[in-house]
């Protein structure tokens, strides 16, 4: 007989049931059914009346409570704007809706006081119901003359109306035409004279305010002085009791300046700015507030100006002196009359220091007297040395004034200006830029946008839209170059400037956007005349403006989307023909590629392919007979193979240079650099691909050229970078695959039919309905069972609030009791405090 070995059952379950919270069964509600029936089981028998009450409590206070204690809140933004919450309104419909509702509110107010609008009744009637006006006056309503009464003359009612026939006189020369043109007369020479006494009333009128006006100011001061007289000094205690009895108020800032006020600041400094360059720049200088008269130690300090003595043994030296200095000053005047001329000027500058320096080195002073043919030889005998030294200071103070004009002058004729106006042509343009560095020209062109800044006019927009239009061409002009240095000149060029470039691009994008095209269609023009040749540096200079100027991450843009097929386009189609310059402009386009789809890691067929070349044409020919390159490399092309065994570079060094993309002769120096460039730009679009799941098919052919040679003759930090590349490779095989599959298909439902539904008759007998009637009676059941829970929650919501009602009254009530027991013990304390005192007394 074996002995079984019996198995844990249920062992979760039991743990489960010892972990189990016992409930109350107090707090139990089990609630009976009214009809049991077998086998249908009931999710409420039993409920937690306990906890459903503690959950309702919680949600009401996350709910009803916070809008309770937010209700008459002026803290809260509510949007009540017309319209803004009704989706189906479009923009122009809300705007049409709020100015009928502003209209309307300005007519009701202005409603009060226009009582034109009113209409007018009379005995239930409107006055234009009733057609007679028994007001005979009123036909005279404006009239101007307000004594009359608006009646009929009495002599032209009995001339016009009752007068002729028999009864007539018959020496009566007027007719009733006549008189009425009389009374016509009559009326226009009132007219004109009631009129001319209304424009004297108003002559006279004008005067009286402008004499007033005159006399205010008079007015004003001598009431002003009476006020002075009157006033007495304030007392110490009434300031303090005002300064108890109001706030203190704050010290009001500096307001704080908007963007125009801003610009207009900057744009007044600079034209003061050029005012004083242009004063600097005719030798006038602005320090005389600076200098200082020596006082001697017994000076009175009166005020008085002090006058200057001449000694009559003086005269011949001052003449001397006075004579170089007019000559001094008139070579000063034609070195200001001719400023542009800068070698005539620098000449007469020359000739003036030459002749001080000829008039200070003379020993002897009677050697200037002879140069100069004065005759007063007897009194050059009786000066003191003291004069001839006195002479000779004031000479080199002169030369010491004429060399520091001298150097200010030149600063001022190097210095830029401060304020330009906006170029007309590009002609224009260039005459500002051609001669300066490039850090000038950033100068300028920042001083030309503050001058003329399109928020200070409206018409500077379209300046500073032809000022970028200008720009873009004197880059393009910049780029034709043959030279390193002139290349160079224009990197540092094109740097300085692109700051401006994007702030002119953004205050009118259309117009940039349009310009920008225009160039990139010109470039592609002329690259599809000749596809096998590489484009210069006038095009390859827009394609990096054009990614500092828009975005490249878009999906679809009218202007990054076309640069990047048009440089696909170059690295597919352009032939390497001038070694050097050729793949140093393909790994241009390269690393600009890579600036395009660094965000959007769109992936670039031709720069792997670009890339692949450099690593083929750096390898030897032996190792790469089996492999197939791809166009535009070909398979004898192996310019970047190093010939010398060991060569030593500089690490910090083994980047591109701008003399790369115009010279044409190569070096070892320049494929070792061309190559360790091509490496890490596959690094960056290996990181960039990564998260492809093609990234080792991708890359799968550079890993075999990188596995056939060991680059030997390459320095130590090259192979470092080609072995961590291809370490990163050989990682990526393991990324598996996932393979289209085709789609299963759904299998198809089976055909349901209506069930025949059979009335079954119990006890109760149901009527039988239609299927309509049914349906609305469940719904009006449903909606009988939903309005009873919801004056269930009312209920329950109207006393959660009373509980919160009463609780805060009672809150209340226990804080004023409180603050009164607190009163109370207070004024005991003082009472105490008061008997005390009396008791002392």
């Amino acid at each position: 007989h074996k002995m079984v070995k019996t198995k844990k059952k249920n062992l979760s379950e039991s743990v489960q049931q010892k972990n189990k919270k016992q409930l109350n069964p107090f707090e139990v509600h089990i609630n009976r059914d009214k009809q049991n029936v077998l086998g249908r089981k009931n999710k409420n028998d039993h409920g937690l009346p306990g906890i459903s009450r503690a959950k309702a409590i919680n949600r009401r206070k996350q709910s009803l409570l916070q809008e309770y204690t937010l209700q008459n809140k002026n803290n809260i933004f509510l949007d009540k704007r017309i319209g803004e919450k009704n989706c189906s309104m479009s923009i122009e419909d809300k705007a049409t809706a709020r100015f009928a509702k502003e209209r309307m509110k300005a007519y009701k107010k202005e409603s009060i006081f226009n009582l034109n609008d009113e209409i007018l009744t009379h005995r239930g009637q409107t006055l234009e119901e009733i057609e007679k006006f028994d007001d005979p006056r009123s036909d005279d309503e404006f009239s101007d003359n307000e004594n009359v009464s608006g009646k009929l003359d009495r002599n032209f009612v009995q001339e016009a109306h009752f007068g002729g026939g028999i009864l007539s006189k018959a020496d009566s020369a007027l007719s009733r035409k006549d008189l009425i043109d009389q009374l016509i007369a009559e009326s226009k020479k009132h007219k004109a004279e009631k009129q001319k006494i209304r424009k004297e009333t108003i002559d006279l009128t004008e005067k009286l305010d402008s004499e007033w006006r005159d006399l205010l100011p008079v007015m004003s001061a001598s009431k002003r002085s009476v006020e002075n007289d009157e006033t007495t000094k304030t007392d110490t205690y009434d300031i303090a009791v005002r300064q108890l009895k109001f706030e203190a108020r704050g010290n009001p800032s500096e307001k704080l300046k908007s963007e125009e006020q801003i610009i207009q600041e900057e744009k007044e400094k600079l034209e003061k700015l050029e005012a004083d360059r242009l004063a600097r720049m005719k030798g006038f200088i602005s320090d005389t507030g600076s200098q200082f008269r020596h006082k001697s130690a017994d000076d009175l300090d009166d005020g008085f100006i002090m006058e200057t003595i001449e000694d009559t043994d003086n005269i011949i030296d001052d003449s001397i002196i006075d004579t170089n200095i007019n000559e001094e000053n008139n070579a000063e005047d034609d070195y200001d009359d001719k400023q542009a001329e800068n070698e005539l000027e620098d000449t007469a500058d020359e000739e003036i220091i030459k002749n001080i320096n000829t008039r200070k080195d003379s020993k002897d002073i009677k050697q200037i007297n002879q140069s100069n043919k004065i005759s007063h030889k007897s009194i050059l005998k009786q000066s003191n040395d003291t004069h001839v030294q006195n002479s000779r200071d004031k000479i080199q103070q002169i030369r010491n004034d004429l060399l520091k004009r001298k150097e200010i002058m030149e600063k001022a004729r190097n210095e830029l200006s401060y304020a330009y106006n906006a170029p007309e042509s590009f002609e224009e343009l260039e005459k500002l830029l051609g001669h300066h560095n490039a850090d000038y020209q950033s100068v300028i062109v920042d001083r030309i946008i503050k001058c003329n800044h399109w928020s200070l006019d409206g018409r500077n927009r379209e300046k500073m839209s032809n000022l970028f239009v200008y720009l873009l061409q004197h880059i393009n002009n910049c780029a034709f170059t043959e030279s390193a240095d002139d290349l160079i000149k224009c990197f540092q060029i094109f740097d300085r400037l692109c700051p401006y470039l994007y702030d002119l691009a953004h205050m009118n994008s259309e117009n940039a956007k349009i310009c920008i095209q225009e160039v990139i269609k010109e470039k592609y023009d002329k690259f599809e005349k000749n596809k096998t040749k590489y484009p210069g540096m006038d095009t390859l200079i827009f394609f990096k403006l054009v990614s500092l100027l828009f975005p490249t991450s878009d999906f679809r843009h009218p202007i990054t989307t076309p640069c990047l097929i048009f440089m696909s386009q170059i690295l597919l189609k352009a032939r390497i023909r001038k070694y050097r310059s050729d793949i140093s402009k393909g790994l241009f386009i390269c690393t600009l590629i890579l600036e395009y789809t660094i965000l959007s890691k769109r992936f670039a067929p031709s720069v792997i392919n670009f890339l692949r070349g450099i690593i083929y044409i750096a390898t030897p020919a032996s190792l790469t007979q089996n492999m197939k390159i791809v166009p535009p490399f070909k398979a004898a092309c192996k310019a970047l193979v190093v010939n010398k065994v060991e060569n030593t570079t500089d690490p910090n060094n083994a980047h591109m240079f701008a003399s790369d993309l115009i010279h044409e002769e190569l070096d070892d120096i320049f494929r070792i650099r061309s190559l360790l460039t091509a490496v890490n730009l596959l690094t960056e679009f290996k990181n960039q691909f990564q998260e492809l799941e093609t990234v080792y098919p991708i890359f799968e052919h550079i890993l075999q050229l990188l596995k056939i040679y060991d680059f030997k003759q390459y320095p130590l930090y090259v192979r470092d970078h080609i072995k961590k590349l291809r370490t990163e490779l050989e990682l990526l095989r393991n990324k598996k695959l996932e393979y289209i599959v085709q789609e299963k298909k759904r299998p198809k439902p089976l055909k349901t039919y209506e069930p025949k539904i059979m009335t079954i008759y119990s006890e109760k007998r149901y009527k039988s309905t239609s299927k309509e009637k049914a349906e609305r009676e469940k719904l009006l059941h449903k909606y009988k069972r939903e309005h009873k829970g919801a004056i269930r929650e009312i209920r329950r919501d109207r006393d959660f609030l009373a509980k919160v009602q009463i609780g805060q009254q009672i809150k209340s009530d226990i804080e004023r009791k409180q603050k009164v027991n607190e009163i109370f013990g207070e004024a005991a304390i003082q009472q105490s405090e008061f008997k005390k005192m009396k008791k002392r007394k």
